[in-house]
């Protein structure tokens, strides 16, 4: 097999052709101009979309727990009801039930599976009952204490308008997937103010791309986004912290052991959601989608009589964390609690996000780890907040499979340059920790359950990665376009192998294509014929600097396998010749790069 130098390849742009005048469209088409307006308008709808949703949860909130009709921000942890309490989960998870049941079973779960799925298998496409009941549905489960977080509902809200303005506008499947993405960003974006995170999401778990005519969309509308989010409530951070900082170097070693504890941490998360989720779905009651998250509710309602910390978002509970004013048994009974409060309410089939809980399981047990440390190295482990807002995006990092998304999250959280470095470490061995145990991340594995298969790893194609040059055969046979039929069979060696061959006119440009075939089928009186009247067409003029990505679109375009490479523009000398099969060796030489070092240690 060859070695093929990916480096050398210089096209600005495997979607075009190589021009000889301008620049205009070479690098980004100019349609993206009215993508990019559309985005603008999908963020300011996410937006406002995002707040009308936080308010409604406000407005629940206040209703059940304190039976007052407002919109204040108020935390339920702080209800006076005593036992009562217990009962007002399960109203929410029956009314949720119904809403799954009869309406829109999408409804069910965390919101961003449902959007990944339109993605990859629904063409984009998502329906309108998703963008009207989701927030409703949301707010309902959150409001009457469901231990969520608003994003990934709102993220699938987003989305789904995203989709909606798409398909009513006619866009092509992938324009409606990046203002699908766009709409997600935005509601990201506008949750929490972090426009960084918003776009990271839609490119971690809904792009699978970072290519300018998305991105920039996208990047847009978490603008616009964010935009409106500080209209309504400022620029201060969510979760303000104090400044925190290192002790020195080699406390990285210790946020790097964090990062194992909080990938096991996000392991046992992945696993016990899919238990739950199993054990809800196996309950033989009949209309279990309406009973089960009723159940599931009133297990959470007993949690939360005990620890009412675990009720509503959280947001309270993370600040608390951020700020060391919770006691070392206080974080680790919370953190504790909520998972499981976390794990039973979703697989039970309500719905929620799960980035917010995260935050609080993962502080909760970063924080405490800290404290432990802090007795046997106390000159070397700084503020246990400092690592329980690294272990929060630790957690999300690795039951989500989004590390750049949950690094740039808690940085824009927290506006704290001094945790960039301690976010890296341990984000990235959390992430690295889950994905070596677990195939699926908590995005995917409900998936995976609907036999979809869904990868979150994405590369540059082989195929944009290589020029047509460096696959050609060079070596090939040309035929002189004025040669008789009988003469060409008398130079014809049998069994030679020889395949496709150019017609060239005598000063060697380009008249066709024949193939030993093709010869052979002509009867022996009919020998007489030249072959220009032989020569096909079915062929893909190629230039030595296309990549073949390109080449091989207009291979499936025109349904044909046969590639002549020629000298230049201004030249139709063929200077190489190229099959289908050759495009597969390419595909084949990058699994033996990959594999060929693991082979080598195998073997010795």
């Amino acid at each position: 097999m060859a070695d093929y130098p990916f480096t050398e390849v210089t096209t600005p742009n495997p979607d075009s052709k190589p021009q000889k005048k301008g620049q205009f469209g070479v690098a980004l088409e100019p349609e993206v101009i009215k993508i990019c307006g559309y985005a603008l308008l999908i963020g300011l709808i996410g937006g406002l979309v995002a707040e009308g949703l936080l308010e409604l949860i406000y407005l629940f909130t206040n209703l059940f727990f304190y039976g007052k009709v407002s919109f204040a921000i108020t935390n339920p942890a702080y209800n006076h009801l005593g036992w009562w309490v217990i009962l007002i989960p399960p109203i929410g998870g029956l009314l949720v039930g119904i809403m799954v049941h009869y309406w829109e079973p999408t409804l069910k779960g965390h919101g961003i599976p449902e959007a990944m799925e339109a993605v990859l298998f629904g063409h984009s496409r998502m329906r309108i009952r998703v963008a009207l009941l989701k927030p409703l549905a949301t707010a309902l489960a959150i409001g009457t204490g469901g231990p969520f977080g608003a994003e990934g509902p709102i993220i699938q809200t987003g989305a789904a308008f995203g989709s909606l303005f798409g398909q009513a506008v006619g866009l092509t499947p992938y324009y409606r997937r990046v203002l699908l993405a766009s709409g997600a960003a935005a509601g990201m974006a506008a949750t929490f103010t972090a426009p960084l995170a918003g776009i990271l999401v839609a490119i971690e778990l809904l792009l699978f791309e970072l290519r300018a005519r998305s991105f920039i969309p996208v990047a847009l509308a978490a603008a616009v986004a964010t935009g409106v989010r500080i209209h309504f409530v400022g620029w201060a951070p969510l979760f303000p912290t104090p400044a925190f900082k290192l002790t020195s170097m080699n406390e990285l070693w210790l946020f790097g052991l964090m990062g194992i504890l909080m990938g096991i941490v996000g392991l046992a998360m992945i696993r016990a959601l899919a238990w739950t989720e199993d054990f809800f779905d196996e309950i033989p009651l009949k209309h279990a989608l309406i009973w089960s998250p009723a159940i599931g509710a009133l297990i959470l309602g007993v949690i939360g009589y005990f620890y009412p910390q675990v009720f509503g978002t959280g947001y309270d509970t993370i600040r608390d964390m951020l700020n060391d004013r919770l006691t070392t048994s206080k974080l680790l009974g919370i953190s504790v609690a909520k998972f499981w409060a976390l794990v039973i309410s979703l697989g039970s089939g309500t719905t929620g996000g799960v980035f917010a809980p995260s935050l609080i399981v993962g502080g909760g047990i970063g924080a405490t780890f800290a404290i432990g440390f802090q007795h046997v190295f106390p000159h070397l482990v700084s503020n246990p907040a400092f690592y329980a807002l690294v272990a929060m995006a630790a957690v999300f990092g690795g039951i989500a499979r989004a590390p750049f998304t949950s690094i740039v999250f808690l940085f824009e959280l927290s506006h704290n340059p001094n945790a960039l470095l301690p976010l890296i470490v341990c984000v990235m061995v959390s992430d690295g920790f889950v994905r070596l145990f677990s195939r699926d991340s908590i995005m995917t594995g409900k998936l995976v359950k609907r036999g979809l298969i869904i990868l979150q790893d994405y590369s540059v194609p082989v195929l944009m990665r290589a020029r047509i040059d460096q696959i050609m055969q060079k070596q090939f046979t040309t035929i002189d376009a004025d040669e008789e039929l009988r003469t060409v069979l008398t130079t014809l060696t049998p069994g030679s192998g020889i395949g496709l061959m150019p017609v060239v006119e005598k000063d060697g440009s380009l008249v066709g294509i024949v193939e030993a075939h093709d010869l052979l089928k002509i009867e022996p009186p009919d020998h007489h014929f030249k072959m220009r009247e032989l020569a096909r067409q079915d062929y893909v003029l190629a230039y030595p600097e296309e990549a073949v990505d390109q080449v091989n679109r207009d291979m499936l375009l025109k349904n044909i396998e046969n590639v002549v490479v020629v000298q230049s523009h201004g030249s139709r000398k063929p200077i190489g010749i190229a099959r289908a099969n050759d495009i597969l060796q390419l595909r084949r030489w990058l699994m033996e790069e990959e594999t060929r070092e693991v082979v080598a240690k195998s073997k010795a």
